[in-house]
C-alpha cells in the first residue's frame, strides 16, 4: 500500500480515536465507543500495512454498521438533512440525534469500505509482484 494511503489511514485512525473520547457524554456510550474503537483499530491496522487483518476487520465492522443502519432507516433518520445536524447541539430533537447517528455510521462504513478496497488492491499487487 502506498505511503500516502497509509498516512491517510493513520489520520483516520486518530480521528476515530478522538471520536471514542467524545462518546462518554452520550446517553448510550458503550456501543458508540466500541464501534469507533473498532474503526480506529481497523484503520490503524491498515496504516501499519497489515493487509490480511485489515481486510478481515474492515469486512466485519462494515457488516455490523450495515446491519445497524437498518434500524436508523426504519426510524426515518435518513430524512434528516445533513445541514440540520448542526442546528441542534443540545440533543433535544430526537430525529436530529438519530440523524447524527445515522450519518456517523455512514462515515464509519464508508471508511471501512475504503480500508477493505485499498487493502485488497494492495494485497493483489503484492502477490503479482512476487
Amino acid at each position: 500500500m502506498s505511503l500516502p494511503l497509509r498516512i491517510t489511514h493513520g489520520i483516520m485512525a486518530a480521528i476515530f480515536t478522538l471520536s471514542v473520547l467524545i462518546q462518554f457524554n452520550d446517553p448510550n456510550p458503550l456501543v458508540w465507543i466500541l464501534i469507533y474503537l473498532a474503526a480506529a483499530i481497523t484503520a490503524g491496522v491498515a496504516a501499519l500495512n497489515k493487509l490480511p487483518y485489515a481486510k478481515i476487520l474492515s469486512g466485519i465492522v462494515f457488516a455490523i454498521v450495515l446491519l445497524w443502519e437498518i434500524k436508523y432507516i426504519q426510524l426515518g433518520a435518513w430524512r434528516v438533512r445533513f445541514l440540520d445536524l448542526t442546528q441542534e447541539w443540545h440533543m433535544t430533537n430526537e430525529l436530529v440525534v438519530l440523524g447524527r447517528e445515522f450519518y456517523a455510521l455512514i462515515w464509519i462504513g464508508g471508511w471501512m469500505a475504503a480500508v477493505f478496497l485499498t487493502a485488497r488492491s494492495a494485497a493483489k499487487r503484492q502477490t503479482t509482484q512476487s
